[in-house]
């Protein structure tokens, strides 16, 4: 029983993770929140369920649709709501991808409806026995492809140049630029790959629960900028870290408290960590200049 909630936290955790490192590359550069992350997420979704059944591709090509089409959200975002106001108050690109979320949702709503869509694929038949803990296929995809892509993630933060100026810029964006970082470019690969994980991470939710609607985004979004705060808003591996407890957080309450405890437990124990370290479990403490 306990091994089978582990398995069902693991996956959960792991798709808060693909979104909430969106969260920490995007404020960990420029210090600010997009509230149309789980709009790209949803949106991401529906393109790969799209692609899948329009040209009858396979779920490694709905990926790759779902993938593409949140980039070019993600970049189109970044171009339009964060780069005029870089230099002035965080109030106004979070005003601009509240009413982009909301144009994104309405537009879904316009084009697929507001029915339930159904994942062509029935991933979930396939299963494994380990000694009474069933582990589902979509379980080993969603766990398996997270590690994969954060593995991928870390190795490129720490091992290329892009990597460094990402780095470098999340340090401090002006001794960055100083330094010949080329700051735009950066902060639009922040946004590309963090849309990027949240295409990916869209499509393998509707999957999991084999079910896609215009507002999926909204209540995985916030689960994932919670997890990625509860590990320090702003680091990646925080946000991992964050996401997996989170995940095995509220899987445990369901098991073996009550489903209806589940968010005001996980909630607490946000709260309670943030109370003893303000910057989340990895995040780091900035000192304000003024």
């Amino acid at each position: 029983m306990l091994l089978q909630q582990v398995i069902n936290g693991l996956t959960l955790g792991s798709m808060y993770a693909l979104l909430a490192v969106g969260f920490a590359l995007i404020c960990g550069i420029l210090k600010m929140i997009t509230f149309a992350h789980g709009e790209v997420f949803m949106v991401g979704a529906f393109a790969g369920l799209t692609a899948i059944a329009a040209f009858h591709l396979g779920p490694l090509e709905g990926l790759l649709a779902a993938m593409a089409v949140s980039l070019v959200l993600g970049l189109l975002t970044e171009r339009i709501a964060f780069r005029p106001f870089r230099e002035g108050s965080a109030l106004s690109p979070a005003l601009i991808t509240i009413g982009f979320s909301i144009i994104l949702q309405a537009g879904v709503l316009l084009l697929a409806g507001a029915d339930t869509k159904a994942f062509p694929y029935d991933i979930g038949i396939y299963s494994f026995n380990l000694g009474g803990t069933v582990i589902s296929g979509i379980e080993i995809i969603v766990i398996g492809l997270t590690l994969l892509l954060m593995v991928a993630l870390q190795l490129f933060i720490h091992k290329t140049r892009w990597g460094l100026a990402l780095r470098a810029t999340s340090m401090h964006f002006d001794g960055a630029g100083l330094m010949g970082v080329n700051t735009n470019h950066v902060v639009a690969l922040s946004f590309a790959l963090a849309s990027a994980l949240a295409g990916i991470a869209g499509l393998l939710v509707g999957a999991y629960y084999g079910a896609f609607y215009p507002r999926m985004g909204v209540i995985i979004s916030l689960k994932a900028l919670a997890a990625a705060t509860l590990g320090g808003i702003g680091s990646v591996s925080g946000a991992m870290l964050g996401s997996l407890l989170l995940g095995l957080i509220e899987s445990l309450t369901v098991a073996y408290i009550s489903a209806g405890y589940r968010d005001v437990i996980a909630f607490a124990v946000l709260i309670a960590v943030l109370l003893i370290r303000p910057s989340g479990l990895l995040g780091r403490v900035e000192e304000e200049k003024v």
